[in-house]
């Protein structure tokens, strides 16, 4: 599962970039997407080493907070690819088509690696706020590049996003005004953090059945 992860993000983040299509960008590396994906493909490609190399134990994960921040950034991108930007996958393109490893697969899989091989009733409480770490990242990221006058990862999310400097319409402050974009990043943070909060209580109550 770990190998498969890993090759499928890897694809798909070559891919986002244009290069399997000619057109090379990087601009497609600024978006949260790509970058939640990165972190989740390098932990796993890690975490694969080790386990072919015997150092790890299945149920026993390398680095567990590590995994646990690269999972939640990319589960942070499926729901807001698909509950906040309603995003579709086009194959027309390699660029398209990657779109289903980085906002599907390697989330959905990632997942599963935890469900199904890692050991139930390790999470700790505090666990759930460490799924904030990558969204506050990006978004200190896009807080400095934009005080630059630079652009992260401009055009590429959403309706009207072209004509915008903002990576996503949620966080385009000439439309949304600072208030909204406030509003939209605690909202998202709100619903990061139940999610870390469910999880941690199912895997407590899961591991405590299993205990008994």
């Amino acid at each position: 599962m770990k190998l498969v992860i890993s090759a499928v993000g890897w694809i798909s983040i070559v891919a986002t970039t244009g290069a399997f299509d000619g057109a090379f960008s990087w601009v497609a590396l600024g978006m949260f997407t790509t970058q939640s994906n990165i972190l989740c493909a390098v932990y796993f490609t890690i975490a694969t080493g080790r386990l072919l190399a015997g150092k790890d134990r299945t149920g026993r994960p390398f680095a567990p907070v590590f995994k646990g921040i690269a999972t939640m950034s990319v589960v942070v991108t499926f729901l807001v690819a698909w509950l906040i930007l309603h995003m579709a996958v086009s194959f027309e393109s390699a660029a398209g088509a990657s779109l289903l490893g980085l906002h599907i697969l390697v989330p959905l899989m990632a997942v599963a690696d935890t469900v199904l091989f890692d050991a139930r009733g390790q999470l700790r409480w505090r666990d759930a706020f460490y799924g904030l770490t990558a969204p506050l990242l990006y978004l200190a990221e896009f807080v400095i590049v934009t005080a630059f006058g630079g652009q992260l990862g401009a055009g590429m999310a959403g309706p009207g996003a072209s004509t915008s400097s903002a990576p996503y319409p949620f966080l385009d402050v000439a439309t949304l005004g600072v208030a909204g974009v406030s509003a939209s990043v605690l909202a998202i943070a709100v619903g990061v953090l139940l999610c870390g909060i469910v999880g941690v209580a199912l895997d407590r109550l899961v591991g405590r059945r299993r205990h008994r």
